[in-house]
């Protein structure tokens, strides 16, 4: 097995959707991928873009957008390891219903259409895995849309924060750093916000001690208010 191959193994290895793969189906699966890096900020594909392909994030983090007429992009929702990228379109034969890119040096499997596929047919519990994917997927929108009706900025805000400290937190000394660079732009799209409300919100919790922002990294200096915000305890 070449080095190039090896590291392809490990790579399909660690992805939650093929953890239920027999060694040999792991190795037909690793000789069917390719594997590609994108820089910070570089685009993976654009909306509207053919969808040829699948991809999983091995490591980094990427943000998908929608995209305007006038061109301008609105983030609503970020990818990290071990999670799928642009299966909607592969599954229908479509076109791509968003734009990706990367947010940090990141690095992905690729999977051809044909042999994604022909995997989904060939490993059932792979494709019951990708059903729950695409559910968890959409009771997140449909969180989204709710929160935005019904939920107050700070309340949103905060409950955002939670949510990324989550998948992204690094707990400190003072608190937990989220290890995740976003700009107030990028935070306000995720909560349905305008980037001044953001950033008013943020230095107003700033002066209270609640969180601390320094050059994009966030950090959560008093969850327990965030708590309280975002309902998720009894005040």
């Amino acid at each position: 097995m070449s080095e190039g191959t090896a590291r392809r193994r490990q790579l399909v290895e660690r992805v939650p959707l093929f953890a239920r793969l027999a060694p040999a189906q792991l190795d037909t699966l690793t000789s069917v991928t390719t594997t590609r890096r994108l820089a910070a900020r570089e685009e993976l594909f654009h909306k509207g873009d053919p969808a040829a392909q699948v991809y999983v994030v091995a490591s980094g983090r990427l943000k998908v957008a929608t995209t305007s007429t006038r061109g301008d992009d609105v983030t609503f929702n970020l990818l990290g390891e071990g999670e799928v990228v642009g299966e909607l379109p592969l599954l229908t034969g479509g076109r791509r219903t968003g734009t990706v890119s990367a947010l940090e040096p990141s690095e992905l499997l690729v999977l051809e259409r044909r042999d994604f596929l022909r995997f989904l047919r060939e490993q059932p519990e792979a494709a019951s895995a990708l059903l729950v994917v695409l559910a968890e997927r959409l009771v997140r929108i449909s969180e989204f849309v709710e929160d935005t009706i019904f939920l107050k900025l700070p309340a949103r805000l905060a409950k955002k924060l939670l949510h990324l400290a989550e998948s992204y937190g690094e707990e400190g000394q003072d608190g937990t750093l989220l290890q995740l660079r976003l700009s107030q732009g990028e935070l306000a799209d995720l909560v349905g916000a305008s980037r001044e409300s953001i950033n008013k919100q943020i230095r107003a919790w700033t002066e209270e001690g609640v969180v601390r922002m320094e050059r994009g990294s966030i950090t959560i200096l008093r969850r327990a208010t965030l708590e309280q915000l975002a309902g998720l305890v009894a005040t």
